[in-house]
């Protein structure tokens, strides 16, 4: 790894492009949720967000594969990218799920888990907006906050599958649509957590 200055800042701004882009997919998810109108166009625009998203990772491993020198190790840029559209995909999965299941309506309980995934990438991007200072000062305190709310995201899913499961009079099938739309979404949030944790480990690493 080599830092050689300004340069270099395209791989900070095309990781700040991808996590913006994150947390307008997760925005567009919650109101999807909230307000369960018009659900085919609101996908639309969710998977549309997840094409930009995939351009974007496109850009990244392009230019890694095409420049000599990095700001960070290469390696760790990859993984911030890869990892962060995978968070995206997994909306797009979600929203999907409720279209070609036919669910009718959200339930309170993915509601919850959706505004906990827009809770986890609003703090994603005050992190991934602080990896070109490479300083650790303001890191701790915001890594802090996303493993809440996948704290929080866990605690909703184990009470939404126990009210799943606990229902005597569920349709099996109703059961099972739902049980892999929250373990789908709560994963999201998961690897919102593995994103905080690499933007961590790199800050620390070159602070």
């Amino acid at each position: 790894m080599l830092r050689l200055g300004p340069k270099n800042d395209a791989f900070f701004d095309l990781l700040e492009q991808e996590v913006n882009n994150v947390h307008r997919g997760a925005k567009l998810l919650v109101d999807l949720m909230e307000n369960y109108t018009d659900v085919q166009a609101k996908f639309d625009q969710i998977q549309d967000v997840e094409h930009k998203g995939d351009a974007i990772t496109r850009q990244v491993m392009e230019k890694l594969n095409s420049s000599f020198v990095t700001p960070i190790e290469r390696e760790d840029i990859a993984a911030m990218a890869f990892t962060m559209d995978e968070v995206l995909d997994i909306i797009t999965g979600v929203a999907d799920r409720c279209v070609l299941y036919r669910i009718g309506a959200p339930t309170p309980e993915i509601i919850a888990l959706s505004r906990a995934m827009e809770g986890a990438t609003a703090e994603l991007v005050k992190l991934v907006h602080l990896l070109r200072e490479l300083k650790y000062d303001k890191i701790p305190g915001l890594v802090k906050n996303v493993k809440k709310w996948e704290s929080e995201s866990d605690q909703i899913y184990r009470r939404a599958v126990a009210k799943l499961l606990n229902d005597e009079n569920a349709n099996p099938i109703y059961v099972i649509k739902w049980k892999e739309i929250y373990e789908k979404l709560e994963d999201g949030v998961d690897f919102c957590e593995d994103v905080s944790n690499l933007v961590e480990g790199v800050v620390l690493k070159n602070a």
